[in-house]
């Protein structure tokens, strides 16, 4: 096997980099304890085993009996060993290893008789008294030595590693669970996050967990939510970029249109006599287009606003009522505007910097909820010829944070849920035919009057809250072609 072969099979995974250096850790330590165990089981029996044979020979050498042939043997028998009297011998008073008769080996251990010694033969001036005995009990110590660590070793080894791979298992897949996220992320799917709930074979653990693990996937599952954030805002930004395209494409177009029309409809109103009344209501119909493409180009072009005239209170709900009165009439809507306030005489006559801007955006809001109030309404007008509904505006001035308030509410279904959540959004729409830019166009005007668009549904009624601050200036100012 080569070496990038077996580095990659050592190492090519988390769970082998985390096993393969423990198990052999430990392997070598269970050998190692082994060896150690083995040796001094071998040095303690040899020991023991030459302590015993010294002793025994020590007593034979005592001069209390003779040492024949049959007292050697009876001593011998007793001991489980054998002794001889010998007249030559590799060492004394040490242990050491004999070759016997039979061919068998012994461990052998001499010392040397005194020359007064009786012995039952004399064929030397030296002579030896020799123990053998059969090294089958030291071996068998060195055996259990060995084998009882060795196999402790291997089995705590065996038991640890399990233990390390289940305890490897549970890090990894989490770890696995972070890289599938982190591929998504590079992947640009940003909508999907880290289940902080593991798998089903470990079960709940990330929620309440303050490792690094843990740590990592919050810190993951955060950016996964910024970059989808930031994927939205990048969305909004192009939309926002298109509807700048789209709006000063079609000003112009729009306008030129108008201002013929305008021009005809007035000329035909100088020279009639009596002129029918339809003619100023169309007249009137044209300025309000043309200020509904005034307040869209107040949308495509950041720092470029339309011209303000200073309003009443008052002065903004009769040009509201002027507006309101015929589309109402004319569609059998019930339609009422009132001042909700302590002393409605001190209200209504407040000055309002940003007057036009005011009935731009109520009137905005108003057409949206008759016209919201009618597209529901198709099929009882085409079957009875009358449509019951009511459309208010409830004002009311707040002397404790200095705001203007308007409530625009009507008795319709209320907005499409499906679209609720993004209805301040530009082109988002639940009419069959909208464009869906005049709820952001009302919502941006109020927040440069220093105020703010909410909507509601309470009581069966769908209500829309326009405020703006008493304390601002009007922030319009006349754009540039």
């Amino acid at each position: 096997m080569q070496v990038g072969t077996l580095r990659d099979f050592l190492f090519g995974s988390l769970r082998r980099q985390f096993l393969v250096p423990l198990v052999s850790l430990l392997l070598l330590i269970s050998l190692t304890v082994t060896f150690s165990a083995q040796r001094y089981a071998v040095r303690s029996a040899r020991i023991a085993t030459e302590s015993r044979l010294r002793d025994l020979l020590e007593l034979c050498k005592l001069e209390r009996f003779p040492l024949t042939e049959s007292v050697l043997g009876q001593i011998g028998e007793f001991a489980d060993c054998k002794l001889q009297i010998v007249s030559n011998v590799e060492v004394t008073d040490k242990l050491f290893d004999v070759m016997g008769e039979d061919l068998n080996r012994y461990d052998g251990f001499a010392i040397e008789l005194p020359p007064s010694q009786s012995v039952f033969e004399t064929t030397s001036t030296r002579r030896f008294l020799l123990a053998l005995t059969s090294p089958r009990d030291r071996l068998e110590r060195a055996a259990q030595a060995f084998w009882l660590p060795m196999a402790t070793g291997i089995l705590s080894t065996l038991a640890v590693g399990i233990a390390a791979l289940w305890i490897a298992n549970r890090m990894v897949r989490r770890l696995e669970l972070l890289e599938r996220q982190v591929q998504r992320i590079a992947q640009g799917d940003y909508s999907h996050g880290v289940d902080q709930q593991g798998d089903s074979r470990t079960g709940p653990r990330d929620a309440s967990s303050k490792d690094s693990i843990a740590s990592l996937t919050r810190t993951i599952n955060a950016m996964s939510q910024q970059l989808d954030k930031a994927q939205g805002e990048i969305a909004k930004a192009e939309r926002a970029r298109l509807i700048n395209v789209l709006a000063s494409g079609m000003a112009h177009q729009l306008r030129n249109s108008l201002a013929g029309a305008l021009l005809l409809l007035q000329t035909m109103l100088k020279r009639l006599a009596n002129p029918p009344d339809e003619i100023p209501f169309a007249i009137q119909q044209i300025q309000l287009a043309e200020e509904s493409i005034r307040r869209l180009l107040t949308i495509s072009r950041p720092g470029r606003h339309v011209e303000d005239q200073p309003m009443s209170i008052a002065e903004i709900h009769r040009q509201l009522e002027c507006y309101i009165q015929s589309i109402v009439s004319h569609h059998q809507l019930q339609w009422r505007i009132r001042c909700d306030s302590v002393d409605p005489t001190i209200d209504l006559g407040r000055i309002v910097p940003a007057g036009s801007s005011v009935v731009s955006s109520l009137l905005n809001l108003a057409m949206n909820a008759i016209e919201a109030h009618l597209e529901t309404s198709k099929g009882a007008e085409a079957s009875s010829g009358e449509i019951s509904g009511i459309v208010e505006c409830v004002y009311r001035f707040d002397p404790k944070d200095e705001m203007h308030h308007w409530i625009l509410r009507d008795d319709g279904p209320g907005p499409d849920p499906a679209i609720a959540s993004q209805m301040f959004d530009p082109f988002v729409t639940g009419k069959r035919e909208g464009v869906g830019l005049g709820l952001p166009t009302a919502s941006m005007l109020a927040k440069q009057l220093g105020g703010d668009l909410q909507w509601r549904r309470s009581n069966g009624w769908t209500e829309f809250e326009w405020t703006i601050s008493a304390r601002s200036a009007s922030k319009i100012s006349p754009p540039q072609e």
